[in-house]
């Protein structure tokens, strides 16, 4: 860690930090103080207004660990992998719609899960009594139906968010045993793992540990905090803790508040001062583009057909957006673009300042570019006056009818494909479509005294006018009791998600396509069951003990095919279960394999496997002495003039395990991507023995005639 003090001034105001590097992207209003009488502070309610960096707030000790860009992927977080366009939502039968039941079953068993891991972690832990704890995703409303599709799209997005709260807390919890562990407690993962009502099989905690909620290095970059100086948290040892897994943490230093013990290690002193970095927050910081404007190989993002002059792109503006030549410079005809055909574009509103064929990202840019100019001119006074309105305008309040407030509108037109022109609403207007946007789709620009409305800011973000339907169910009041006791989920459903991520063709240990790790290799083709206990054998003879004494585990690993790095995160009482079950396979001969505990091997005497397959059946054929394993379709027949033919049982069980099929000719291209040998078998009419000797050619001078 970088032990300098960073200093940073944003309107006047001080901020310090030991391990950020700048100011967040957006500085929150400083929220009123702890109230000790009544227990309680301003700490946002909804999930949706804390995805960025919040102050520190007593109740929310979890706030900082919200992680900034959540990858919603692997056997734990894959089924919220949506966008607002790809989310399914189905019609109920009085017209309304709803998430499509099988991802509403998903989130809904995920939530189970999280909930009940969360209440595992707090378990003896230390947490506020007046703290609270993160919503429950239910309660965003994705189990309710809704007036439109557009409408049921964004609540459930928005009760996705609520999975990151959920996930926040159990990061807390967990990063707390890590930090400050104790002799007698064991690690998180084994107190998943080893609970007595809800065991955890080892494979689903694994995968758990690498995402967002169980990585608790730098390679997670989370939101952090922004602490008042003025006061303390009771809570405030935390606060090495997170900067020590290096969650970004930033000291405000309101005036004439000197350093308590807490704290005094934050405040600035003049050399720190004398080196501060002044920051501009009215977006212009090189490389940080919070529009997403077009780069500059766009060359008709910001044209002009009022400009007579050379135009060329700066690669110095970070907007990507044009600057004009000065009439005494040349401008070299390898930086003059080809003009724009303006005709696919509509004529821009009068007075709305858009230019012909300018979009709505180069719109932001570029007047971003024009304010960078004004604020170098202003005045004391008229930055004072600049900066009154953007404090007023930061509760997005809608403006009233006697305000001197401008709103436009960013408007698709459907017959230039969408293209958005900035429109003026009339004051009479407003109203109608203020709640159509929210804190992420409302821009304030203080220099003109505008307000735009944009959807494309942030297509998913929800309005705040859909909070209007049906508020209570949707948004129901914290509960003020403790966390109810969630019941534990049902063991299977944490297997089903390791074998439904296998079957995606996804590595436990590699996360690389068609590559599959040492679990699920195991149960596929050998019969592992991944929640065989770790116990030593039963029946076993003095040679199978001794074998599993010496055997050493990446010596193991690499006889299955795998490296003691790609398995390393495999928990120890499974290592010791896969040892157990290689010893089995390795040491007792074919005749005394039904030894084995059908708790480890699902291929004994009486195995688990299923003998009908929904979509293949499997029958075996013996061909020029040798025998194969013929897979065809069971319910129709097959349309290919070939067979596929497998040349060893492994294979034709994992066949039968994964669930592939009834389309043989991708059971093929399946196995050609694994690496796995096959043969493609054709009937023929007449049997090779018994065909009809070739004719004798006979040559003549002029060719050959057949006899």
């Amino acid at each position: 860690m970088n032990h300098r003090l960073h200093v940073f001034t944003h309107e006047g105001q001080r901020f310090t930090s030991f391990n950020a590097s700048s100011l967040p992207a957006v500085v929150p209003p400083i929220p009123r103080p702890w109230n000790p009488q009544l227990e309680s502070d301003s700490s946002p309610e909804n999930i949706k207004d804390v995805l960025t960096t919040q102050w520190a707030y007593e109740t929310r000790p979890w706030f900082p660990l919200i992680p900034t860009n959540p990858v919603f992927d692997g056997a734990v977080f894959s089924c919220l992998n949506h966008s607002f366009y790809s989310l399914p939502i189905e019609s109920t039968p009085d017209g309304r719609h709803i998430l499509r039941g099988d991802v509403r079953q998903q989130w809904e068993t995920l939530e189970q899960k999280l909930l009940w891991c969360q209440g595992r972690l707090a378990a003896n832990m230390h947490f506020p009594w007046y703290g609270q704890f993160p919503r429950a995703p239910r309660d965003y409303g994705y189990l309710r139906s809704h007036v439109d599709v557009t409408l049921a799209k964004k609540v459930a997005l928005r009760s996705r968010d609520a999975f990151l709260g959920i996930s926040a807390i159990c990061t807390y919890f967990i990063m707390t045993r890590q930090y400050r562990p104790h002799k007698e407690s064991s690690t998180w993962t084994d107190l998943l793992t080893n609970d007595a009502r809800c065991p955890i099989p080892s494979t689903w905690v694994t995968e758990l540990s690498r995402t967002f909620l169980g990585d608790l290095t730098d390679s997670v970059p989370r939101t952090g905090m922004i602490i008042n100086a003025a006061y303390g948290l009771s809570w405030d040892t935390d606060v090495v803790m997170f900067e020590h897994y290096r969650v970004p943490i930033w000291v405000y230093w309101p005036p004439n508040v000197l350093p308590n013990k807490t704290w005094n290690r934050y405040f600035p002193s003049a050399e720190d001062i004398a080196a501060s970095t002044h920051t501009r927050w009215d977006g212009l910081q090189s490389g940080n583009n919070p529009w997403g404007a077009q780069s500059s190989d766009d060359p008709w993002g910001t044209q002009s057909n009022d400009n007579p002059r050379g135009i060329h792109w700066s690669h110095d503006n970070p907007w990507g957006a044009q600057s004009q030549s000065n009439d005494s410079e040349q401008t070299p005809a390898s930086a003059v673009q080809s003009q724009p055909d303006l005709s696919r574009f509509p004529l821009p509103n009068r007075n709305s300042g858009q230019r012909h064929g300018e979009d709505w990202e180069a719109f932001f840019a570029r007047r971003a570019m024009q304010n960078k100019k004004k604020e170098e001119k202003e005045t004391p006074s008229h930055k004072q006056a600049r900066l009154g309105r953007e404090r007023s305008a930061a509760n997005h309040r809608i403006p009233g009818k006697s305000s001197t407030i401008q709103v436009f509108e960013w408007q698709p037109q459907d017959d230039y494909n969408g293209f958005m022109l900035r429109t003026h609403i009339t004051k009479a207007g407003v109203e109608g479509v203020w709640g159509d946007y929210n804190k992420f789709t409302r821009i304030f620009d203080s220099f003109s005294n505008q307000w735009d409305l944009c959807l494309a800011l942030d297509p998913t973000s929800m309005p705040d006018g859909d909070d209007r339907e049906d508020d209570d169910d949707i948004m129901p009041p914290l509960p003020t009791t403790a966390l109810v006791d969630v019941p534990p989920p049902v063991p299977s459903s944490f297997l089903n998600d390791i074998y439904t991520y296998f079957g995606s063709n996804v590595s436990l240990s590699l996360r690389h396509k068609d590559i599959e790790g040492i679990v699920p290799v195991l149960h596929y083709y050998f019969g592992y069951r991944p929640t065989a206990p770790s116990s030593a054998p039963l029946y076993a003879s003095m040679q199978l003990h001794q074998w599993i004494k010496k055997t050493n585990w990446e010596h193991l690993c690499k006889l299955l095919g795998d490296s003691a790095a790609e398995t390393g995160l495999i928990a120890a009482p499974q290592r010791q279960s896969i040892t157990n079950f290689i010893a089995y396979l390795v040491n007792l001969k074919e005749s005394d394999l039904s030894i084995i505990p059908p708790d480890v091997w699902d291929l004994g005497p009486d195995p688990s496997l299923p003998i009908t397959h929904a979509y293949i059946r499997v029958s075996c054929a013996n061909l020029s002495q040798c025998r194969y394993y013929i897979i065809e379709p069971r319910q129709s027949p097959s349309l290919l003039v070939w067979t596929l033919a497998i040349p060893n049982p492994i294979t034709a069980v994992m066949c039968l395990r994964h669930n592939w099929g009834p389309d043989i000719q991708q059971i093929g291209l399946a196995l050609l991507k694994k690496g796995i040998a096959f043969r493609t078998l054709q009937q023929m009419a007449v049997a090779p023995n018994f065909r009809r000797p070739l004719t004798e050619l006979r040559t003549y001078t002029l060719g050959h005639q057949s006899q």
